[in-house]
């Protein structure tokens, strides 16, 4: 980023990622955390100057968060599936 990180006036909160600013400025200029209205205009230019490299930098490091957090899913899903079907081999009591 060329510029500081980007503060929001309502409750403080730094946008200082390219995701968060983009995500910011898509979804209306609000803030992430408290949903207060953001310059529009700052938003856009800090958004239009993020250099190349960091926004490719920042998204190795998520790609490769969310990979292994992705990878750890994945393992909890393929384990042994659980049908819920324990004891229903064995007939009810009848009352």
């Amino acid at each position: 980023m060329s510029s500081a990180p980007l503060t929001c006036p309502h409750c403080g909160y730094e946008i200082g990622a390219y995701a968060e600013a983009l995500e910011a400025l898509e979804g209306g200029s609000v803030c992430l955390l408290c949903g207060g209205e953001l310059d529009q205009e700052q938003l856009q230019a800090a958004v239009d100057g993020w250099e190349d490299k960091s926004v490719l930098e920042e998204g190795k490091k998520r790609a490769e968060t969310e990979g292994v957090y992705l990878d750890e899913e994945e393992e909890i899903l393929e384990g042994t599936p659980d049908f819920g079907d324990d004891g229903e081999d064995e007939e009810d009591p009848v009352i």
